[in-house]
């Protein structure tokens, strides 16, 4: 028997994949990002970059929502 690798994103805890290794799951997980040894799915990525956005004055003068 050989042992299993999961891809488990660390905000939401998604499963993104089950494999033999994590570089070679990394490489084929669309969107997914591996930052700082944190694994994160599409939609936390998204979550977040609006998240850091948020208060932030934009060019025009206005603020962002």
């Amino acid at each position: 028997m050989s042992a299993q690798v999961a891809i488990v994103c660390d905000r939401c805890g998604d499963i993104g994949a089950v494999g033999a290794t994590a570089p070679e799951l990394r490489d084929g997980l669309n969107g997914w990002s591996w930052r700082n040894g944190l694994d994160t799915c599409p939609l936390c990525r998204l979550v977040t970059s609006d998240v850091s956005y948020a208060g932030q004055a934009r060019a025009d003068g206005g603020f962002r929502s």
